[in-house]
């Protein structure tokens, strides 16, 4: 079915939820517009301007983002253009509830198998600003049908979008250079996190060599290979198998290579994009639920975080993601119990304490203002958690990589290496 008539069938069901009379709130009566509950939220970053809808007395409709009104004048925004209406051209205003509200309410009536739908949801998620809500839904998409080529434009379309807000976020908190005032530094300054070449080391350690994302292998790099292991088995001594050796694909180069164990010509090998099991992780687990009810800078995101602290402030950039990714994988517990229990994903401690306490095997200490994260052990989240660990590499690598997280020590994981 084309996008646009996708679009069009989803956005016919929404108005069909909305005549059901749960999507909207606060309808303002007939000529009573200028109400306290349609004005503007106050100038707070943590309030969202509320979706609104005008009805005009021809019977048109404008939907958009309430920026301001007056006596004279409603101004929405209506995707990047901020449109003026006179007051006196409109008979009712009717204001949304919030948006994750509406979400949570429209998701609740979609099936988990209807991919579909959820990708028409996650557009509208797309529009209304809700990155990590659309990405959550799209990752599940992929996780059913990892070939979904919709999903895959809306995953390159939104993590644009997040990598654009991001940078604007810092253009707007960076102060004049004129300004003589010292500068006050961010909240995590002293956060450590992994360099370039950190991230893209553990990228070789965790590919999936039978779904690869772009890998370069230099050629010097090769040769170093051919002439270092020589006397390997699998390695070409011949002229012709030499040539023959550097013609191959550079997964089968590195297959070759991780089966000889070259790990010290690994940091040479250049991974353009993410192994699937990162992608899952950012997708599926820090956006799903990681980095909001686990990563906040009121729990374990803050300074009061105790031994298991999280990169905070832009979990899902790359040093971000890797760097939480790392932390979760090297982890330990009292007693050495590790974070992630790789034999029996549904009892990892990470899981068990995001569900409610009299249902765990680890129940999450009782702090204040702490919530499940799951609902149970069947929760989507919880699920789509379990998947990203059995989709990782196993035997687990222990990642050549010197890294302090901030807080008391933690030992690197123990266990056979195959790479």
């Amino acid at each position: 079915m084309p996008r646009s008539l996708r679009a069009t069938t989803f956005a016919l069901w929404i108005g069909a939820c909305l005549l059901a009379g749960w999507a909207g709130v606060g309808v303002a009566p007939r000529g009573a517009i200028a109400t306290d509950e349609t004005s503007p939220p106050a100038e707070n970053a943590e309030v969202a301007r509320p979706e609104v809808i005008l009805i005009l007395k021809g019977g048109q409709r404008i939907t958009g983002t309430l920026i301001s009104q007056d006596d004279t004048t409603i101004v929405l925004r209506v995707g990047a253009v901020d449109v003026r209406v006179p007051r006196e051209d409109v008979e009712h205003l009717n204001v949304q509830r919030p948006a994750r509200e509406r979400y949570r309410e429209l998701r609740s009536l979609i099936d988990d198998a209807d991919s579909e739908r959820l990708l028409q949801l996650a557009e509208w998620l797309r529009e209304r600003g809700l990155y990590d809500e659309a990405m959550e839904e799209i990752a599940h998409v992929l996780s059913i049908e990892p070939d979904n080529p919709e999903a895959l434009r809306l995953r390159l379309l939104i993590n644009r979008l997040i990598a654009l807000r991001e940078r604007t976020a810092n253009d707007d908190a960076r102060e004049p250079r004129e300004r003589a005032v010292p500068r006050r530094a961010p909240v995590e300054t002293d956060f450590p996190l992994l360099s370039e070449e950190q991230i893209n080391l553990i990228k070789v350690y965790e590919l999936d060599l039978s779904n690869p994302p772009r890998i370069i292998i230099p050629r010097a790099t090769v040769e170093r290979f051919l002439e270092r292991y020589s006397e390997h088995p699998l390695v070409p001594t011949t002229r012709e198998g030499r040539t023959a050796f550097h013609r191959k694909p550079a997964a089968e180069i590195l297959d070759v290579m991780f089966r000889v164990r070259a790990r010290d010509l690994y940091a040479d090998i250049r991974v353009i994009g993410n192994p699937a099991s990162i992608d899952r992780f950012r997708d599926a687990v820090s956006r799903g639920w990681l980095a909001t009810a686990c990563a906040s800078t009121a729990c374990h995101g803050g300074d009061a975080a105790g031994s298991f602290r999280l990169y905070a402030r832009r979990p899902h950039s790359d040093e971000g993601v890797y760097t939480n990714f790392l932390i979760i994988d090297r982890h330990r517990m009292s007693g050495d119990v590790p974070l992630i229990n790789y034999e029996q994903p549904a009892l990892s401690p990470l899981l068990q304490m995001g569900l409610p306490r009299d249902d765990s095997a680890y129940p999450h200490p009782n702090v204040r203002g702490w919530r499940p994260a799951f609902r149970n052990a069947q929760d989507r989240r919880f699920r789509q958690t379990v998947d990203w660990i059995e989709s990782l590499y196993k035997p687990r690598p222990e990642h050549p990589i010197d890294y302090t997280p901030p807080g008391p020590s933690v030992r690197p994981a123990e266990g056979p290496v195959e790479r």
